[in-house]
Parts: C-alpha cells; structure tokens; sequence
C-alpha cells in the first residue's frame, strides 16, 4: 500500500516537472514580445509554484498520517507483547 502511494506521488512530481519543462519550452518558441512572454512566464511560475507547494503540504501531511500510524503499531505490538509474556510465566 505505501508502495502504491509513493509511486503515486513520485508520478505525480515527475508529471509536475515534466509539464514545467514542457511549458517553458513552448513559452521559449512560441512567437510573442518580450513583455507578453515574461507575463506568462510569471504566471506559469506561479501557477507550478502553488501546485508545488500544495503538492509539499500533501507529502507532509501524509508522512505525519503514517507516523501516527506507526506509533500506533508500535504500541498495539508492546501491548501484544507483554500480554504474552505474562501468559507464558
């Protein structure tokens, strides 16, 4: 399951940078003045910026999920454990 995620998220990264790149080289052929061209340059820069940083708040939040999770695991083991130790004296 955490396979799938990080795969999902590394896809989703390669896609975001594969579709700057591809902007950017567009932008830089594409026939327009030098006025026109930074304008949509800043726009694009901040379009990808915000996706970038919505993308930076999604890994966060989910690493957090999944140390809860494992702190959650961790003590239901510790639990598990020494219900067992006591079973076996």
């Amino acid at each position: 399951m955490a396979d799938k995620k990080s795969s999902a998220k590394g896809f989703a990264l390669g896609a975001l940078i594969g579709g700057l790149c591809g902007g950017m080289t567009a932008l830089m052929f594409a026939p327009k003045s030098g006025k026109k061209m930074r304008k949509q340059l800043s726009k694009s820069y901040n379009r990808v910026s915000d996706q970038a940083h919505d993308l930076m708040e999604s890994v966060c939040d989910t690493s957090i999920e999944l140390a809860e999770k494992a702190q959650e695991i961790a003590e239901e083991a510790e639990a598990c454990a020494k219900s067992c130790k006591r079973k076996c004296r």
